[in-house]
């Protein structure tokens, strides 16, 4: 038997241990999760007889019709929302649609149709709606990252976007990093087409939480190499939360959250049944890459469902110096998920499997497999004071690396496991404000597998504790807006992190450390006028040293370099500070916003200048940093036809010990956008051309002690786009044509993983064909 305390190594905490407080975790911590379980039986108990009360089952229809505003005019085929369940229906031929079974006590209704702008709105005591649509050129969107709550991105105080899946799926994009490329103050770091980082404000790998719909991801993300495990082509929506959000995602949401979002679940009424579904396939010149993507959605009464299937095949990518040779990769995603729906609230389990297998140009013959199944859960239970969410989640994720030298064996070989507990409560609005009351257990069990250990075996386990309150003063006199938003949370973090004695050196007992923070945020939201809102936020985020950092100690293959751990790290803090002025009217949409986050220990790697071989040396450090910069947004109708877009960012950031620029950073960047769109010409439906140049400028490296130091020059790439769909019986045909890269520049981006080898890809021409039926 271990001694008390201990957990045998061969042994990791289940979700039903996790539950029961098998984290052996320090004693004041165990008082304070009984604390919660107290109020939570008690508060479950007072609301377990409300949940059967007339109030609620009396709202369990919602019914109402969608019409054109200025003709009154029935729109068939738009589709209707209830945000907080995840339910959606879509209008019949009469434009009428109905929800039946649905507990209604506090629910958003978002309706969205092609060519018209949104419609909002909080369900009132009329559940009976006539829903009027403008056409108009943007579709608005409600943001459930950026706040608790579904929520208006012009009432958040930090400064959320919105990218539509539909991106992703007609360019055929096969990387988060590369879907997001059209945001202000997102960066990609690039290895190839299947691997793209995501940068947000020069911040990536553990400052950056990806989510999956909600439920962190963890995939190794150590190394700027190691992009996210997540399928943007199967995604509704793309959420960006940019700055520290660690007070509702924890810490490594330090340097912003992005949240991939899958399509709600189809409801039918009692004894209906309805099937939907897209079939793709595309291909592109520039490695002769192929796409197949499948996707079906289906509901049965209260019993919804939806499946995807992404497969991609891709030969090794041509630059303007020649093909990169072994850059090939194959692909396969999917997911899978069922869920029910009725006056009791929803509930829905949930598979995702990404895979992937590819090669690097440098190393010179490198192989790599990874292999991710995502198992979750999620319960919503309406009651008459307030919503309780539950969430299980179980990620395992495999990583294994193939140097040619090692002729077909790993040279790294991790499976990481990440168990995810998570009860929330989300009260009724009392007086003015809305809030949110969370725990969630973490726990994480890395392995290695193989004869070379570049990361240690480790165990780490969490809890955390979070509440979140809104305040909403000064209704308009029409009671349409409330003109100041004010939200303010903090969040209690303790997690603990062991290693075993034979997995490090100078540690004869293993290394035991505990890691706690208190985190919090302030925001302010003055709708100025209905279109016009004005926000601020301070927000404190913080991280512990993960074990790569900590204990790192040998060559790793995939960065072609020796990393050096430093077990001295400390936790790293930032404080940041933001303001940014917003508009959104039928016509125009736009944002600023200027920022500054001040790091306390910032951890970063630097070049020590050695090398071992031909593989230079780097190791970690930490030093106190500043990151500021201003992002700008803008997009508009310059006539019915015409729109015209933009986005602007600038960074600047400082190592306060060295002086000198942090690693890693991106170029400032321009890009300007236009396009040209009609309801219709001919026998085509939609048709569009656009194009989007891309104005970057040159990057110094920021010292002698920045990993593969190249500087990069100013550079400017056009991209076209084009696309439209016809109709033909039941089914809709599209065909989309992206050309990246359209005037074969020759360049390198600062953030291009072989920029010191070989320059970016050369032109690429992509065609998309679909059918919806």
């Amino acid at each position: 038997m271990p001694p008390k305390g201990d957990l045998p190594r061969s042994e990791f905490p289940s979700l039903v241990q996790i539950c029961r407080g098998g984290f052996h975790m320090k004693r004041r911590i165990v008082r304070m999760v009984g604390v919660l379980c107290v109020v939570h039986s008690l508060l479950i108990s007072g609301v377990a007889g409300q949940v059967v009360k007339s109030e609620i089952r009396a709202k369990e229809i919602i019914e109402g019709v969608v019409v054109e505003a200025d003709s009154g005019i029935p729109l068939p085929g738009a589709q209707v929302l209830l945000v907080e369940p995840g339910r959606v229906v879509m209008t019949d031929s009469e434009g009428r649609f109905v929800f039946s079974g649905i507990a209604t006590t506090d629910l958003t209704l978002c309706v969205h149709l092609s060519g018209y702008s949104s419609y909002h709105r909080k369900l009132g005591e009329n559940q009976s709606l006539t829903v009027e649509l403008q056409a108009a050129r943007f579709e608005d969107e409600i943001s459930v990252t950026g706040s608790p709550f579904a929520i208006n991105p012009l009432e958040v105080s930090q400064q959320v976007e919105i990218v539509s899946g539909d991106e992703a799926k007609r360019e055929g994009t096969a990387s988060l990093g590369e879907a997001l490329k059209g945001v202000a103050g997102v960066d990609n770091i690039s290895t190839g087409a299947a691997l793209g980082t995501p940068v947000i404000r020069g911040l990536s790998e553990n400052r950056v939480r990806i989510l999956n719909d909600g439920i962190g991801l963890n995939h190794q993300q150590f190394s700027w190499r190691h992009s996210p495990n997540v399928e943007a082509g199967l995604a509704r929506n793309i959420e960006v939360v940019r700055g520290p959000a660690s007070v509702l995602y924890g810490p490594d949401a330090m340097g912003g959250v992005i949240n991939v979002i899958q399509a709600p679940l189809l409801v039918t009424q009692p004894g209906e049944r309805v099937l939907r579904g897209e079939v793709a396939a595309g291909w592109g010149s520039n490695a002769d890459e192929f796409t197949g993507r499948a996707e079906a959605e289906g509901a049965f009464s209260n019993v919804g469902w939806n499946v995807g299937l992404v497969r991609r095949d891709s030969g090794d990518f041509e630059t303007p110096d020649g093909p990169l040779e072994n850059t090939d990769f194959e692909q396969t995603n999917g997911n899978v998920t069922v869920g029910l729906s009725g006056s009791w609230g929803t509930g829905r389990v949930r598979w995702n499997h990404w895979e992937l297998d590819t090669g690097f140009f440098r190393p010179t013959d490198f192989r790599l497999t990874l292999d991710d199944d995502l198992f979750s859960a999620d319960v919503y239970l309406p009651t008459s004071i307030g919503d309780v969410e539950i969430l299980l989640g179980r990620q395992t994720n495999i990583r294994k690396a193939f140097p040619v030298q090692l002729s077909g064996r790993p040279a790294v070989d991790l499976r990481l496991v990440t168990e995810t507990v998570r009860v929330g409560f989300h009260h009724r609005q009392v007086g003015v404000f809305r809030g949110r009351l969370a725990v969630e257990l973490l726990g994480m069990e890395n392995t290695p597998r193989a004869l070379g250990i570049l990361v240690p075996e480790y165990t780490s386990n969490g809890l955390a504790l979070m509440v979140f309150e809104e305040g909403r003063f000064f209704p308009s006199e029409d009671q349409a807006l409330d003109r100041l938003i004010l939200s303010f949370g903090a969040r209690w973090d303790d997690s603990e992190l062991r290693v075993p004695a034979e997995a490090v050196d100078d540690f004869p007992d293993g290394f035991k450390q505990d890691y706690s923070a208190v985190t919090g945020s302030f925001g302010a939201v003055w709708r100025v006028t209905e279109v016009v809102s004005l926000a601020a936020n301070i927000g404190k985020g913080w991280r512990p040293p993960n074990a790569f950092e900590l204990f790192a100690d040998g060559i790793h293959n995939g960065v072609a370099a020796v990393q050096i751990g430093n077990p001295d790290l400390v936790e790293e803090s930032n404080l940041n500070r933001e303001i940014s002025l917003r508009l959104a009217t039928d016509a125009l949409r736009g944002s600023m916003t200027a920022y500054r986050t001040d790091f306390d220990d910032f951890i970063y790697i630097g070049d020590t200048g050695e090398s071992l071989g031909n593989l230079p040396i780097f190791d970690y450090r930490q030093a106190d940093a500043v990151i500021q910069g201003l992002e700008v947004a803008i997009d508009g109708s310059a006539s019915s036809w015409l729109s015209i877009g933009a986005t602007y960012a600038w960074i600047e950031t400082e190592n306060r010990e060295t002086r000198t620029r942090l690693p890693q950073q991106p170029a400032n960047r321009l890009t300007i956008r236009a396009r040209a769109e009609m309801m219709g010409l001919g026998l085509l439906q939609l048709p569009f051309v656009g194009l989007e140049a891309r104005f970057v400028g040159s990057q110094d490296v920021s010292g002698p002690d920045e990993p593969f130091g190249v500087a990069t020059d100013s550079y400017t790439v056009v991209d076209l786009l084009a696309g439209f769909e016809m109709h033909a019986g039941s089914a809709t045909w599209g065909l989309d044509l992206t050309v990246r890269n359209l005037f074969d520049e020759a360049y390198t981006d600062f953030l291009y993983s072989y920029k010191a080898v070989a320059q970016n890809p050369s032109r690429d021409v992509r065609l998309v064909g679909r059918v919806r039926f």
